[in-house]
């Protein structure tokens, strides 16, 4: 089966054939790909800033979309036939070891999940069984991008009506904050991109795009936001925006940012007032595959949560390398491999 590879760290992905283990081990569950989200931490893995450099050559990909081929007898979460949403956060089930592939003779990993391939074995408690009639790109978008979003405002943020919420970066989960800002009744939703090709996503939410070059600007009109979401882990940008949070405003950190890079408080007096601003990281702001991607079926059932207005390119395994050149320009809200 066809599969990107990871290969050496800042290159290319390889898109070539690999064997997938003989035998299925214990936990282990066998899925055929409908589609899979490619997500901005792909970046960091390329540029082997998640310590992951060692592992190389691995495979990628952690958000997906797909259908059970086979299972581990031990396996009672699935069975075949199933549809199933592939994801990075840890559910129910067995914690299954780490799979073994087999490329031009050599053993390659993939850790306990990777959706960048037309087959792939996966651990039991990263895959959530779905009704085989819900979109097939949404599912694979429960897997990370937007379950992460929704679950950043829903759980970190804790946004009540009428508050107002600022998203720095508007890719995948940025536009994803930003609709979920909107279901929790905000009063204003903005969104800051260095990419002017970002202004009409963020418009079609109903949001406020605003440029990084006028920050100062936005500083001087004395706007204020009681949420800033950052996903692009660019703290010196965090920094100059820290001065927009409100009295009581929360700044959640979404993305990792580089090793050594940090925030500059100017005026740390809010920080330490009765009910004072704050700053806090999350990791996919706690997402549950188990309870929350029951939840947010729910919403898109009821017309609540609008993927196109998520998903703006699709590409090929074969043209991966093309739809992460786009990614990496920032050019793009959410991009799906189809299979």
């Amino acid at each position: 089966m066809k599969a990107a590879i990871l290969v050496e760290k800042n290159k290319p992905l390889h898109v070539d054939n690999v064997t997938l283990p003989k035998k299925l081990l214990f936990g282990q569950v066998r899925v055929r790909l409908l589609t899979s989200g490619l997500c901005g931490a792909q970046l960091q893995e390329i540029a082997a800033l998640k310590g992951n450099e060692k592992y190389m050559p691995h495979l990628l990909g952690h958000e997906g979309c797909g259908i059970v081929e086979d299972v581990n007898e031990n396996v009672s979460k699935v069975k075949k036939g199933d549809k199933v949403v592939m994801h990075w956060r840890k559910g129910s089930g067995i914690e299954a070891d780490f799979t073994k592939y087999s490329w031009n003779g050599r053993e390659i990993s993939g850790g306990k999940i990777t959706t960048l391939a037309e087959e792939t074995v996966v651990s039991e408690n990263r895959i959530t069984p779905v009704d085989k009639d819900i979109d097939s790109e949404f599912c694979a978008l429960l897997g990370c991008g937007l379950s992460t979003g929704f679950s950043v405002v829903n759980k970190d943020a804790n946004i009540k009506f009428g508050e107002s919420v600022l998203v720095i970066g508007c890719g995948g989960v940025g536009l994803s904050c930003m609709q979920a800002a909107k279901l929790s009744l905000a009063s204003e939703v903005a969104g800051i991109d260095i990419n002017e090709k970002k202004r009409q996503m963020v418009e079609n939410l109903g949001g406020v795009f605003y440029s990084p070059v006028n920050v100062e600007k936005l500083i001087e009109s004395k706007i204020n936001f009681d949420c800033i979401i950052d996903t692009t882990g660019i703290l010196s940008l965090v920094s100059r925006l820290i001065p927009l949070l409100s009295e009581h405003g929360r700044c959640i950190l979404v993305s990792q940012p580089k090793a050594g890079s940090q925030i500059t408080i100017s005026d740390p007096i809010k920080f330490f007032s009765s009910n004072g601003q704050t700053i806090r990281s999350t990791q996919a702001g706690n997402f549950d595959p188990d309870v929350d991607i029951q939840r947010y079926i729910k919403l898109y059932k009821n017309g609540q949560i609008n993927i196109k207005s998520l998903i703006t390119d699709r590409y090929d395994i074969f043209n991966v390398n093309e739809a992460i050149a786009k990614l990496k320009a920032g050019e793009s809200g959410r991009i799906m491999i189809n299979f």
